[in-house]
């Protein structure tokens, strides 16, 4: 998600079944930023509803609702790119200002001595530093060589990506992917054709996926993907476009070996309830299941000119 600037108008979402709360937060919010768009819910069922299909920048949380710990149902929602959340205090709130940043409140404001001028002033500082957390949380969930998430990453978004396709009805793809003879590339050409063929198998997945699809390195020569609004169909043409795309890196590159992938695909359709795991044990199954299948011989040239076929133990 592309956080927005109060400059530019934000998203905000205001918890509160008190119109004696939501009401003055509203009016102090389009005081100060007029541009910024505002939803209100009334209940934490209702925020994590929201939540999960409308992403927010920043939640304004009525504190009096809810018991502090209950806040991080309003960041578990959101899932990896979660909205800054402001307590909002009253007077005669039970909890205390270091409860809530504790259950996970990146500020918290008293209603009574809120102006337009203090929330605005709160607003950018907290935006500026949800900018750097989100930047160094990003560089935690991304694989360092192909710049693709990484195993903590894909399990973040793709376990938060099925949840909502569960609550919308909405099917999903889950791909599993592994690099054939890895390990004869290494010991043939070296560790650094090994991980160019790991890039260039980065480079292939990039292109067969849309820009809103969640594709990972696992790790080694491990590769995931996840699809939504995909269908038996779908997935058919998600591997012939593997294929395609091999097919051209393997022409426009000169390299000793021929790059090639095995493919395996899951579909969750609701109601059914697969969890991830179980989709990419499916996904993993189908792909070795491709792996003992009638092969191609994938040739490696010897610098003598011959021909080399890797043998793969059964």
């Amino acid at each position: 998600m592309t956080r927005m600037t109060p400059q530019s108008g934000f998203r905000a979402v205001v918890l509160s079944g008190d119109p004696l709360v939501a009401g003055p937060i509203e009016s102090l919010l389009q005081l100060a930023f007029p541009a910024a768009s505002l939803r209100r819910v009334h209940s934490m069922a209702g925020i994590v509803a929201t939540l999960s299909t409308e992403p927010a920048d920043v939640a304004f949380v009525d504190l009096a609702m809810l018991d502090a710990g209950d806040l991080g149902e309003v960041t578990r929602s959101a899932g990896p790119e979660p909205p800054m959340v402001f307590g909002v205090l009253r007077q005669d709130c039970p909890l205390r200002t270091a409860e809530a940043i504790q259950a996970g409140a990146q500020e918290c404001v008293v209603l009574g001595d809120l102006t337009p001028d203090r929330l605005a002033r709160s607003l950018r500082q907290g935006l500026v530093r949800q900018r750097l957390q989100s930047r160094l949380a990003d560089l935690a969930l991304r694989d360092e060589l192909t710049g693709l998430y990484n195993r903590r990453g894909f399990f973040a978004l793709a376990d938060h990506q099925r949840r909502q396709c569960l609550r919308t009805g909405r099917s999903l793809v889950v791909v599993q992917a592994d690099i054939d003879y890895l390990k004869e590339i290494n010991d043939r050409f070296g560790h650094q054709a090994g991980d160019q063929a790991i890039g260039n198998t980065a480079a292939v997945l990039r292109c067969t996926f849309r820009e809103s699809d969640i594709v990972a390195r696992l790790g080694g020569d491990e590769f995931a993907a996840v699809a939504v609004d995909a269908d038996d169909a779908s997935a058919a043409r998600i591997v012939e476009r593997v294929e395609r795309a091999l097919e051209e890196q393997n022409r426009r590159e000169s390299l000793p070996y021929h790059l090639s992938v095995s493919v395996g695909v899951a579909v969750l359709v609701p109601p059914a309830r697969t969890t991830l795991a179980d989709l990419l044990a499916e996904a993993d199954r189908l792909l070795y299941q491709g792996k003992r299948g009638p092969r191609h011989a994938w040739p490696f040239a010897a610098p003598s000119g011959t021909v080399v076929h890797p043998t793969v133990a059964a």
